[in-house]
């Protein structure tokens, strides 16, 4: 019975309470804790770079979408300067220069910043030329002259063939008799559409800066005839026209026609603007119907100096003519 209860008196050992097994217990934990740390920051720049690339690639495949190409195609006279990209994580902003050329200079038009999301759609947030355009009725030119707001330089305008219209400027008058320390900028319109070597045999090659194509439809033509009663409505500006540069170095002929169409083509599939592309590839497949394929052709955009712009007044083919850009030769 005694040695029952001296027994029961024996203390238990306590192994973990002692110095040595303390010091073994939090170097293990240390180590856990140094395991999980490193196991979170490669887990973390994985995943962080897995993010980077996908989004980066998603972004530079959206980029892709916006073909500068159609800057070749669309836009009387108006060229691309360049593009620069700043990269977020989700999105691009990309700063675009657009520019003129007038005789033997160019001047920046236009300057566009857009953003561009990893999902959703793709904003303009600034325009040098302005985000909404108001147009003026000018007494003395008899018309709604517009203006860039980013240079106050006059824009272009080009009126139909056979559309009826209650006033045909002829700027191109004014632009023979200012100094002749200009370079300018005149639109011209034709009375009746033109194939490439009828608009070369009668319009020539020199100071011939782009060519407006004709890509309207014949219904869209009546609906306008119906629907629009202002000249101001009737009328196309030269930033929403198509059509495509020319230059004294490559003389234009039929072949520049065909490589404006093969270009309308392939952008048709792959740019943001393919909706705009398929409706003018439409307008042009019936409209040069009656011309065995070749393009039709509705006006010009001609620049140089007073004297240079002379040998293009009096010409019975054109129907209007409007002053547009400006610049000091020297």
């Amino acid at each position: 019975m005694s040695d029952k209860n001296e027994s029961n008196k024996v203390e238990e050992i306590d192994f973990t309470s002692g110095p040595s097994m303390q010091k073994v217990i939090k170097k293990s934990k240390r180590k856990q804790t140094i395991k999980y740390v490193i196991i979170t920051v490669l887990t973390t720049t994985i995943l962080l770079t897995l993010l980077f690339l996908g989004s980066n690639y998603i972004l530079n495949k959206r980029v892709d979408t916006q073909d500068s190409s159609y800057d070749m195609v669309h836009g009387a006279n108006i060229s691309s300067g360049g593009t620069t990209y700043t990269y977020n994580l989700f999105s691009i902003t990309t700063e675009t220069t657009y520019k003129k050329t007038i005789g033997d200079r160019s001047i920046v038009w236009d300057k566009e910043v857009k953003k561009v999301p990893l999902f959703g759609r793709i904003k303009t947030i600034e325009k040098g030329s302005g985000m909404m355009e108001v147009n003026y009725m000018n007494e003395d030119a008899k018309r709604y002259v517009r203006y860039n707001d980013f240079n106050n330089e006059r824009k272009i305008d080009f009126y139909y063939p056979n559309l009826p219209y209650d006033y045909l400027p002829h700027e191109l008058d004014i632009a023979a008799g200012l100094d002749e320390n200009k370079l300018i900028e005149v639109a011209l319109s034709f009375k009746e559409p033109m194939t490439m070597a009828e608009t070369a045999k009668n319009l020539g090659q020199d100071n011939v800066n782009w060519l407006w194509v004709d890509t309207t439809t014949p219904a869209q033509m009546d609906r306008m005839k119906d629907e629009l009663d202002h000249d101001s409505l009737k009328t196309k500006g030269g930033g929403g026209a198509f059509g495509f540069d020319v230059s004294p170095g490559s003389p234009y002929s039929e072949e520049s026609g065909q490589g404006f169409i093969v270009t309308l083509e392939q952008l048709s599939k792959t740019d943001s603007h393919k909706s705009s592309i398929k409706e003018a590839l439409k307008g042009i497949k019936e409209n040069t119907q009656s011309t065995n394929g070749e393009i039709r052709l509705n006006g010009a955009v001609v620049t140089g100096t007073p004297k240079e712009l002379k040998r293009f007044q009096n010409l019975d083919f054109i129907r209007a003519s409007i002053l547009g850009a400006t610049t000091d030769k020297y």
